[in-house]
């Protein structure tokens, strides 16, 4: 990454990242209360124009992660630009993302459209334009605004939640959670062997116990029932050297 502190006003510089390079310009002079870098992500096709994807604000606070941060925006960038509002709810984004402390339903939502959620240590807003913030309990800012209508829920999840991971404190990166099993259900009535003049009802009922054991990290297990998911957890954190809870 360039160093960002030592850029001049206007000077520009490009970031290499896996995924692509990210153009970089720097505002006001070092130390100046208002100085900014600006970073323009490009999306995976380039084209003529340059086919921006996003567009970054980094304050000196974020200057340590920014290479992470734009290396995250550039891997989920869409192939194609076209400067609309990302294919997306905010509400949507936040139930989809790994790091949040539970996945229900009935997100509040601000008047703004936006929907905010936070983990130990940093929280994470989005709103229906594009617009994401991910702040931490220190004051550290990485913002970003995801251009195009390719931009969909899972792409700005997984933005969301590599700045959290970036800001969030230790405990965070693995919350686990398990899911409540389907229970008892009844098949869908069907027509008989013999069509509609035999139609029957299948009758019984049937029980599907599995339950999904997911950490915040992104691991992801499918086990039988609901206490072999919670085992599974705890499994998980041993393995990742994180105390299980009480």
């Amino acid at each position: 990454m360039p160093g960002l502190t030592l850029l001049a006003h206007r000077e520009e510089a490009v970031h290499d990242t896996p995924h692509g390079p990210v153009r970089l310009r720097k505002y006001a002079a070092r130390g100046d209360e208002r100085e900014y870098v600006r970073a323009s992500v490009p999306a995976r096709v380039p084209t003529r124009d340059g086919g921006r994807a996003a567009l970054a604000k980094l304050r000196p606070a974020a200057y340590p992660y920014a290479g992470a941060w734009l290396a995250a925006i550039a891997q989920y960038a869409p192939a194609r630009a076209d400067y609309r509002n990302p294919d997306m709810a905010p509400a949507s984004v936040r139930v989809v993302a790994e790091m949040t402390r539970t996945h229900a339903n009935g997100v509040p939502r601000q008047s703004d459209g936006s929907v905010g959620w936070s983990v130990p240590g940093a929280a994470a807003r989005v709103w229906p334009d594009g617009r994401l913030a991910v702040t931490s309990d220190a004051g550290v800012e990485l913002s970003a605004r995801l251009e195009g209508s390719q931009w969909d829920t899972w792409a700005v999840a997984a933005v969301a939640d590599a700045g959290l991971r970036l800001l969030c404190a230790p405990e965070a990166r693995h919350m686990v959670r398990t899911s409540e099993p389907r229970g008892w259900s009844k098949p869908a009535d069907r027509w008989g062997e013999g069509g509609p003049d035999t139609m029957g009802v299948k009758s019984g009922w049937t029980y599907d116990g599995a339950s999904v054991a997911a950490c915040s990290c992104g691991w992801r297990v499918t086990v039988p029932s609901r206490d072999g998911a919670r085992g599974a957890a705890a499994e998980h954190l041993r393995d990742v050297g994180v105390g299980v809870p009480a």
